[in-house]
């Protein structure tokens, strides 16, 4: 339950759930279950007339011209900023740089920041492909070590694998908050903790993290966060990055042009830039403002329901899920079935059939049940895992409009492939 003014609040799931207008289609008469949230959520409808609103209602160029729809345009740019800056607890709204999505932000990092020559990167085998590949490339560029924690075989990590790691050259760690297969959360504050301790700043991938828990970065200490906008109810192509102010101030720029700059002198035939700060550093060209604003009111939309409350209700509907798999003959679970380290998310084979496109393909065609399926852009963690990528696991993720209805047609599902399958 959330509360207002000390006022205790009955969340209205089923009211929720009517926010979306992509879950009032039908297809072949049938309701559609959509659990591939962690891939893209759903957009409520407070998000989609947020941005209709910008298209309909001042279209124009925020920041660059000073009539009426410019000025609109630019008040609303800025406001959702802020709400984005809310959403996180930054300490400051500035900190928050808009991108295109997580994999921009996680790369902006790994180009920019300033390490030391001979110094090491450190990341994990769990991560997302653009949390790692962005910092080897880092490595194999500037001749800088690299090193790579192991996840334990349930998605979690030991503690013992980081002090070990984590020492004195260590400049910089990409390490994903929560893992968009096994669903675990990283013990993170440890983490940051230990590797402040020991002079090296912390990349967070919080693109799966986010949407589903209450994210405070000033709380983590954090030093950078990546976060995917289209997985927290928010439009497709924005993203954002975090970076404490110091960090981002003292980054090199990694695109230039209209708006990165306070003045552009020409002085004894040289051109002479002067750069503005963040966030218009890091904001080349002309933005999103629509995608923008769209963030904006996704942040404010998720913050009305409360982020605890939403992550109750998914480790509830997971909860659900994972006891009746764990039963099911043939159902193998990657991660660990502990629901209070995990996203609301269950990733699993099915030896029966020859792929995890044949389990999604069957759940789809037969129950309109959409799920994931594939490697995930997590290669490296499939391998240790012994899982050929290619077969690939299937995945199941719970957002805060789906209810028990859906895990109950997903399972039934599940049992009658195994039952066609076995």
């Amino acid at each position: 339950m959330a509360t207002d003014g000390g006022l205790i609040l009955v969340i209205d799931w089923k009211k929720i759930r009517n926010d979306f207008p992509a879950l009032e289609r039908t297809i072949n008469g049938r309701p559609v279950v959509y659990l591939d949230s962690a891939c893209m959520a759903l957009k409520p409808r407070q998000v989609i007339d947020a941005m209709n609103e910008y298209y309909e209602q001042y279209p124009a160029c925020g920041g660059r011209s000073i009539h009426k729809f410019g000025e609109e345009a630019s008040n609303a740019y800025i406001a959702s900023r802020g709400k984005f800056a809310k959403f996180i607890n930054a300490a400051q709204q500035e900190e928050c740089i808009w991108t295109r999505n997580a994999t921009e932000s996680l790369n902006i990092v790994a180009s920019s920041v300033s390490l030391p020559k001979g110094s090491k990167i450190i990341t994990t085998s769990l991560e997302h492909h653009s949390g790692s590949l962005p910092f080897v490339e880092r490595a194999k560029r500037d001749g800088l070590n690299i090193e790579i924690v192991k996840a334990q075989p349930d998605g979690t990590f030991d503690m013992e694998d980081w002090k070990k790691a984590i020492d004195n050259k260590t400049s910089l760690i990409s390490v994903v908050h929560s893992s968009n297969v096994t669903g675990t959360v990283a013990p993170m504050r440890e983490i940051v903790e230990l590797a402040h301790d020991r002079g090296a700043l912390v990349m967070c991938d919080d693109a799966q993290y986010a949407p589903h828990h209450p994210l405070d970065v000033q709380a983590l200490d954090v030093d950078f966060s990546a976060i995917s906008v289209h997985k927290m109810c928010g439009p497709t192509g924005m993203g954002v990055l975090y970076g404490k102010m110091e960090l981002l101030e003292s980054m090199n720029m990694c695109l230039y042009g209209g708006d990165t700059v306070s003045d552009v002198r020409f002085e004894n035939n040289k051109i002479l830039p002067e750069y503005l700060p963040p966030p218009e550093k890091y904001e080349a060209g002309l933005q999103n403002y629509a995608g923008a604003i769209g963030a904006g009111a996704a942040a404010e939309y998720l913050q009305s329901i409360g982020m605890r409350e939403i992550e109750k209700h998914e480790r509830s509907l997971l909860e659900m899920a994972l006891k009746r798999l764990l039963e099911m003959e043939h159902v193998h679970i990657l991660g660990t079935d502990d629901i209070s380290i995990k996203t609301g998310l269950v990733t699993f084979t099915v030896d029966t059939v020859p792929s995890a496109h044949d389990v999604a393909t069957f759940l789809n065609d037969e129950h309109n049940v959409m799920v994931r399926s594939g490697w995930h852009c997590v290669g490296p963690f499939h391998y240790q895992m012994g899982i050929d990528p290619k077969k690939g696991t299937a995945r199941a993720s719970f957002y805060l409009y789906n209810n028990q209805s859906d895990v109950e047609t997903f399972l039934e599902g599940m049992d009658l492939l195994i039952e066609a399958s076995s």
